[in-house]
């Protein structure tokens, strides 16, 4: 596959669904989370592990599905990842107990390898300011998905019950799984099938955490998420809880911070026409920071919902511009194993996702602070990483 093939309309709309594939998947439920635990009869909180379930599983899963993807190509990845992905979201759709659905969510996280086979493949035809672009684009049509995710989970809840989201997604695996059989190319190049050892996974572990130029953006991008998980793991009981948002509601609120992400990738994507990747990176951080200040004046003071949600989109206007620049940069040192650095930075981000979005669950008593605590802290530590980053090495 060459890189042209990214210019091809198909192609972006598949590449940029795969990419938002996870996104999505969480992003559908959310409206759902408060309505399934019920249905099921445990506390309305423990649907925030339908969240944090996918997190950690996919964090491990990211792992196997980069480095095989090296070792024996990204077409014969995502196949099987499709497959195992789409299985497991119809146990969902089936689930006879809660018990049963977070571990069928957990499966759904383990196999859901198609993003980091998604941002492999960019890798493999693109590098630098083209890759960031790509990235940017994939970005947009991931937040135009996750806009639309769960404004429609909210309209199944309306329609049907919410067995009916797990059903749909199911489908949307199928869509994906056809696309690749019948339509996608190969882009990884030689198959390196000696990679797929635990020697290889320990010392590219080593080589790469030890490489300032992809700890330092990989580690910027992993908190940027970790305040970004806040808003999935109790959004939708909060505002229930304190706004009196409606779960069916809840997606259309959750459209205006899916549109913020949009117009941050969409405006680092035009600065990078003319601006190198590392000074957008430097800007995006830098609105960061502000947000991360606005975060703190929301915990001290009681917003109204619209002010409460301003200062939610704000972060994630910031988020959208961290998150792809700070993925390029960390991509660049990766050199002969892009698949592995891809899989071991998104393990990482979905790690600190999981950590965010635990955080906020416990945190959480009734009132509106959880989220934006949640997203100061890993704010201010995004903006420290990236200051630590610029500090020359001592001699």
């Amino acid at each position: 596959m060459s890189k042209s093939a990214f210019d091809r309309s198909d192609a972006l709309i598949f590449f940029g669904g795969i990419t938002a594939l996870t996104a999505i998947s969480i992003d559908i439920v959310l409206p759902a989370t408060g309505v399934i635990a019920r249905d099921f009869g445990v506390e309305d909180a423990m649907g925030s592990l339908l969240i944090g379930a996918y997190f950690i599983a996919y964090a491990v899963g990211q792992l196997f599905w980069g480095l095989f993807s090296d070792a024996f190509g990204r077409r014969l990845a995502l196949i099987l990842a499709l497959i195992g992905f789409t299985a497991s979201t119809i146990a969902c759709a089936m689930a006879p107990t809660f018990e049963f659905l977070i571990w069928m969510r957990a499966l759904q996280g383990l196999t859901g390898g198609t993003p980091v086979i998604a941002r492999a493949m960019v890798r493999d035809v693109s590098s630098g300011n083209e890759a960031a672009k790509t990235l940017a684009v994939l970005t947009a049509i991931l937040t135009i998905a996750t806009l639309i995710a769960p404004v429609f989970g909210s309209g199944m809840l309306v329609l049907f019950e919410w067995r009916a989201i797990f059903w749909a997604l199911g489908g949307l695996g199928i869509v994906f799984l056809l696309y690749t059989i019948f339509l996608l190319e190969e882009t990884g190049g030689q198959r390196r099938p000696e990679r797929f050892t635990y020697g290889f996974v320990s010392t590219a572990s080593r080589k790469l955490m030890s490489m300032k130029a992809f700890l330092i953006p990989m580690l910027l991008g992993s908190f940027a998420f970790a305040g970004y998980s806040a808003m999935l793991s109790v959004g939708a009981v909060l505002t229930e809880t304190v706004y009196e948002v409606s779960p069916q509601a809840f997606g259309s609120l959750f459209a205006l911070a899916a549109l913020s992400n949009t117009a941050g990738a969409m405006t680092i994507r035009r600065l990078l026409r003319d601006i190198p990747v590392a000074r957008v990176n430097a800007m995006a951080v830098a609105l960061m920071g502000v947000a991360t200040l606005v975060s703190l004046a929301t915990v001290a003071t009681t917003p109204t919902l619209p002010l409460y949600w301003g200062m939610i989109c704000l972060y994630v206007i910031s988020f959208g511009m961290v998150l792809p620049t700070s993925v390029a940069l960390a991509m660049e040192p990766a050199g002969e194993m892009p698949g592995f650095a891809a899989s071991l930075m998104g393990a990482i981000q979905m790690g600190f996702g999981a950590a965010g979005a635990a955080l906020a669950s416990v945190i959480f008593d009734g009132s509106h602070r959880a989220i934006p605590i949640t997203m100061a802290l890993f704010g201010a530590l995004a903006v420290a990483t990236f200051f630590a980053g610029r500090k020359p090495a001592a001699k």
